[in-house]
């Protein structure tokens, strides 16, 4: 990625400093922690004391607790204990690995305040020693009370509540004794609660109510309300009532304002992508992006973070293909409602169709209707900023605006899903057979102006690409600078001898016109007489005769349709045509790839003597024979079966021989050269001749 779209991603805000933004609130939590701090050790801990840190998953209850902490351990009558419920596993484990845990870290001398260090380390093995006596004890969760698992199914519980319990009883009392002499308190930190199972939740519940009545030890529980509630909640009780009997005092984590979720997101993107090369970024769109459809997707902390770890992944596995707007925006998508990213690939058509059309969203198809619906549903109001920002096409299924064809060019330029090319990369992270890559674009445009480096460009891209390549630069064209035209059209025609020639199907257009259709977009750029100077300019530059035909093809005017350049000057450009013809010499003609078109064009601009003499030469005519054979393609009604066949142009033949028989005599010559090996018979000039042959038995196709 560029300084320049780093430097955009990581300041483009709704107009404020995002370090101030995010300092302001990272002050504001830290006033919250104080306040909490204060309350804790200013609530009566007598008989001990459960608080609440509650708040969405994700909210920030972690930060707000850690902050919490480090308020307590700067005084020196508090001493905190974090306990971690995620290392014990099941009912039996729990109450002895909690209190071998608080145990343990009390005994560590160096994170024992002065004050509480000689009562600390009393508590630490009096509460080792209650510990290995509810070692062999089991928790029942409906009774809370302690059984022996073992011995009560061997002798029964009868026996054991008769000879154990009193001394746990002994041990209790001692502990309460030492924990109210304690000149000071513990408070016991426990988060995540509302990541574990509904069992093990009730099970932390029934420990902290068990034990929650020591003296000078407060609880501090995080969750999230609703999970805790709901996994409390049985036929008995609800878990609401259950709470309000644990706990003495509630917090509730404030959720984050979206102005302060902004500059956290827009910071973290430009350090996430730091060095990473990726697609255009366009500064242009992303203010709307960001505001509209990435920030109203995410409520917390823990989301933003998810988000932002993502991120880096999926912008160099797409690498220069795809806009970086759009793959910040469809990550956030991805990360935060994967159900909806999951039907872009069956919904790619309605997305970024490969032709748009123009209508409403009336009478939509039963596949439109059900994305529509779907995608509405899943995205809970995002829908809309969705489609529209992203996939523009498909806006007008959701009562937005119309986009046409014309709009596809500069979707392509840009890199935006809403090209349907564009999206099939994003969907599948790989190039179509003869796509080239956005690198070797990048390559080609940054040369646009100066023909000798247009030309080495060009030069290195493999011929399987070029079409591809050449038709992509047409966007970049459309307002190119005056100056640039003339070097990079000429650059452009040098080309023509690379491409295919002709049509593939039905409606495909001939193969010339990858390098046709950048030139003429180039043209249009200019007007009056420094059109006509450029074009006179593009026309001496190009070394076939060919080239030359198609560029008057581009140049000229039609009856329906006024041309770049005036009539007289096209008038001019043939007659130079004319005389080139005439003045070649047979082993130059015989390189002409579109012999035949050539000739008749010509012939068509004078009225005087024929504009080839001699006909007779053997390699002409096979050239003629050869660029006589066009393609027709046709198509049954219903099928999607294309069927091509090869015709000759046996009238244009004709009548530049001047008679069938002149053809003959012509074609008798050009076996007499192949019999003698001057002319090769190639697989192109033995078709053209088979063709010949039929034709001249009197065949003509239907």
């Amino acid at each position: 990625m560029t300084d320049d779209a780093s430097i955009n991603v990581g300041t483009l805000l709704s107009g404020d400093d995002p370090i101030d933004n995010a300092s302001q609130d990272l002050l504001q939590r830290a006033d919250l922690a104080d306040a909490f701090a204060v309350e804790i050790r200013r609530t009566s801990a007598k008989h001990g004391a459960v608080v609440a840190l509650t708040g969405r998953w994700g909210s920030g209850k972690t930060s707000l607790a850690n902050l919490t902490c480090s308020a307590l351990d700067a005084v020196d009558d508090v001493q905190v204990v974090k306990f971690n419920p995620w290392f014990f596993s099941g009912t039996d484990q729990l109450m002895r690995f909690f209190f071998d845990e608080l145990a343990g870290q009390l005994r560590d001398a160096r994170r024992l305040k002065d004050k509480l260090k000689s009562a600390g380390r009393t508590v630490a093995e009096r509460l080792g020693k209650y510990s290995a006596a509810l070692s062999p004890l089991k928790f029942v969760p409906g009774a809370g009370v302690v059984l022996d698992g073992a011995t009560a199914v061997a002798t029964g519980t009868s026996k054991l509540l008769g000879e154990e319990q009193g001394t746990i009883h002994e041990q209790r009392a001692q502990l309460t004794e030492l924990l109210d002499a304690l000149p000071g308190r513990i408070v016991v930190f426990i988060d995540d609660i509302d990541r574990l199972s509904q069992q093990e939740i009730r099970d932390l519940f029934r420990l902290v109510r068990l034990t929650g009545s020591f003296p000078n030890i407060v609880y501090v529980l995080c969750f999230d309300r609703e999970v805790v509630e709901a996994a409390l909640t049985d036929e008995a009780v609800r878990g609401s009532a259950y709470l309000e009997k644990i706990v003495k005092m509630s917090v509730e984590v404030p959720p984050l304002p979206t102005q302060a979720l902004s500059p956290v997101i827009a910071t973290g993107l430009a350090e996430a992508l730091d060095g990473i090369e990726s697609g255009p970024f366009h500064a242009a769109r992303w203010p709307d992006v960001l505001v509209q459809l990435i920030l109203p997707m995410f409520s917390t902390i823990r989301d933003v973070k998810r988000y932002l770890a993502s991120v880096p992944l999926a912008v160099r596995s797409l690498g220069l293909e795809v806009n970086l707007v759009d793959v910040l925006a469809l990550e956030a998508l991805r990360v935060r409602y994967p159900a909806a990213h999951a039907m872009l690939p069956t919904a790619a058509d309605l997305l970024a169709p490969a032709q748009t059309v123009y209508g409403s969203g009336a009478g939509r198809t039963t596949h439109e209707k059900a994305f529509v619906e779907d995608f509405t549903s899943l995205l809970n109001g995002h829908a809309q900023p969705v489609i529209s920002l992203l996939f523009p096409a498909a806006d007008r299924f959701f009562g937005g605006s119309n986009y046409g064809s014309d709009w596809i060019p500069a979707w392509e330029r840009d890199r935006r899903v809403a090209c349907s090319t564009v999206l099939d990369f994003y969907l599948h992270r790989r190039l179509p057979a003869g796509r080239a890559p956005a690198a070797l674009t990048d390559q080609i445009v940054a040369c646009i102006g100066d023909e000798s480096m247009l030309d080495e460009a060009l030069g290195r891209v493999p011929e399987v690409l070029l079409d591809d390549t050449l038709k992509r630069l047409v966007p970049h064209f459309r307002d190119a600078r005056e100056e640039t035209v003339l070097p990079t059209a000429t650059a452009l025609m040098r080309q023509l001898p690379r491409v295919r020639l002709g049509s593939t199907g039905m409606y495909s257009p001939g193969g010339e016109w990858a390098v046709l259709g950048p030139v003429s977009v180039l043209l249009r750029n200019l007007s009056g007489d420094v059109a006509d100077r450029t074009v006179r300019s593009v026309f001496d530059s190009i070394p076939s005769l060919y080239g030359k035909v198609l560029l008057l093809d581009i140049v000229a005017g039609r009856p329906d349709k006024e041309g770049l350049v005036p009539e007289e000057s096209v008038r001019l450009l043939r007659q130079e045509l004319v005389s080139q013809l005439r003045a070649a010499r047979p082993e130059h003609l015989a390189d002409e790839r579109m012999l035949l078109r050539t000739v008749l064009v010509a012939t068509a601009s004078t009225d005087g003597p024929p504009v080839l003499e001699p006909v007779f030469d053997a390699r002409v005519i096979a050239r003629l024979l050869k660029s006589g054979v066009t393609p027709v393609h046709s198509q049954t009604m219903g099928s999607v079966a294309v069927r091509t066949e090869k015709r000759l142009m046996w009238d244009s033949l004709v009548s530049i021989y001047g008679g069938e028989v002149h053809l003959a005599e012509a074609v008798a010559l050009l076996h007499q050269s192949l019999q003698k090996g001057t002319v090769e018979l190639a697989e192109d000039l033995a078709a053209a001749l088979a063709l010949y042959e039929k034709y001249a038995t009197g065949w003509r196709p239907e």
